[in-house]
């Protein structure tokens, strides 16, 4: 036999199989009908045939659809005695992982005094916390598990493989796994909600895992023998060998089994999908950002500050930085990502009718909050030393921070002279907390300890 013979016969191994089986069943039907007959019946050789198909593939099938108690801890929490040391055991190993998934999710979760979610965060994060919810459904096992031996095993077929175990501990058991399921993608959730970056999120994530994966741990090390002799017989006695088959008449149930998984991880991957639009779009909004800040300078002056009302020559006028003291809003537009902040009246901190605002804004081109005023220039003419692009009076240190509370360092001011000098920005801000919640006030006081006199 020749080589391309050879490798003919083995691709084709699989479809002689089948073809020999089809055979047979045509030769009996040929028998059966008389052979060469002339009311040999066609039809009826092609449905033998394809009968005979059908019956591979069932045979095929079960042998795939057969399945066995999972090798964890959690079965034995219905396999072993109440009393004996593996009951405890497995139970420790449960409670133990229940008790830090509920720590973790009270590190997580969001509280007025902490916890709170950022402002807004980068393109990559937002990324990754999409691509996150995917993988998260693809890490979680406890709840398809759980889910799967209910619908797989019931009452009468358990006892008839285990008559000595309890239908309801093995329940119980299931139950088990599909909380510690749910608190996994709770968890999951609060990450990405407070997440800032993106290695945060994976670190995160593996974390949890292994609170998750205890139980599985546990269980090989148990079988090993690294803690008692009991314990590793306990983990190798006959229920992990047991095959529960598919029952041949349960071919519509095994359908629904299928489509009910589906329906559960299609529930799961909406719910956490809506959880982060939802708080994706309020980041967006600025919701949970400040509302309105207090700005203080101290005494500091310009004695050349350029003035270039429209209408009017350009003229130089003296800038006495603490004239723009007070109270600033949003005002519900953005610039590079971020509110803006408008000076408003001094009197009853509403918004000047006539007087044109300072603002207080982030500039993507300098990396830095500034304030600035539509009126007030460096210099006469636009240069790039003016950043003419954003004409800052004032800025912070260079940043990527969307909410203005977490700017660090000192802040820049324009004195319009050579030299430094010692001073402070201050911004107290004021944060009305979450929408349609009752108000929170709480005052943070940020003060730069120096900022720097730049000059032309």
């Amino acid at each position: 036999m020749t080589q391309e013979d050879t490798a003919a016969s083995r691709s084709g191994g699989h479809l002689s199989e089948r073809s020999d089986l089809s055979s047979v069943v045509v030769a009996s039907a040929e028998i059966e009908l008389g052979g060469d007959d002339a009311n040999y019946d066609a039809n009826s050789l092609k449905e033998a045939a394809a009968a005979a198909a059908d019956t591979i593939d069932e045979t095929k099938e079960e042998e795939f659809d057969v399945i066995k108690l999972p090798e964890s801890t959690h079965t034995l929490l219905f396999t072993a005695p109440i009393k004996s040391p593996a009951f405890r055991f497995s139970f420790t190993i449960a409670a133990l992982s229940i008790l830090c998934l509920l720590l973790a999710l009270s590190n997580n979760i969001i509280l007025r005094g902490g916890g709170e979610i950022p402002a807004n965060v980068g393109m990559a994060v937002k990324v990754a916390q999409y691509a996150s919810i995917f993988i998260a459904l693809l890490m979680e096992e406890e709840i398809p598990t759980g889910l799967y031996l209910l619908r797989r095993i019931p009452k009468a077929y358990f006892k008839s493989k285990f008559p000595e175990l309890c239908y309801h501990k093995f329940v119980a058991s299931c139950v088990l796994r599909i909380c510690v399921g749910y608190l996994f993608l709770v968890n999951v959730l609060f990450i990405l909600m407070r997440a800032r970056e993106v290695l945060d999120i994976f670190f995160d994530f593996i974390a949890l895992q292994f609170l998750q994966q205890l139980d599985d741990i546990a269980f090989n090390l148990a079988r090993m023998g690294v803690f008692s002799k009991s314990l590793r017989a306990e983990t190798t006695n006959k229920y992990f060998r047991t095959e529960f088959k598919k029952e041949v008449d349960k071919a519509e149930k095994s359908r629904r089994i299928s489509l009910f998984l589906k329906a559960i991880y299609f529930m799961n991957l909406i719910g956490l999908l809506c959880g982060q639009i939802y708080v994706s779009r309020k980041q967006s909004r600025g919701d949970y950002q400040c509302k309105s800040i207090t700005v203080i300078i101290k005494d500091e002056v310009w004695e050349d500050s350029v003035v270039q009302v429209p209408g009017k020559d350009i003229e130089k006028m003296v800038l006495i930085y603490p004239y723009f003291n007070g109270h600033y809003n949003q005002d519900g537009s953005s610039h590079d990502g971020r509110p803006v902040y408008v000076e408003q009246n001094k009197f009853d901190g509403t918004e000047f009718s006539t007087k044109v605002p300072a603002q207080i804004k982030y500039c993507k081109s300098i990396r830095a909050w500034v304030f600035t005023h539509e009126y007030i220039r460096k210099r006469k003419s636009n240069s790039t030393r003016d950043d003419s692009d954003c004409p800052w009076l004032l800025r912070s240190e260079e940043t990527d921070v969307f909410d203005i509370e977490e700017v660090q360092g000192p802040w820049q001011i324009w004195a319009g002279v050579i030299g430094r000098t010692d001073g402070a920005v201050c911004i107290l801000s004021l944060f009305f907390g979450y929408p349609d919640v009752s108000p929170l006030f709480s005052y943070n006081i940020r003060c730069s300890a120096i900022f720097s006199r730049y000059s032309l």
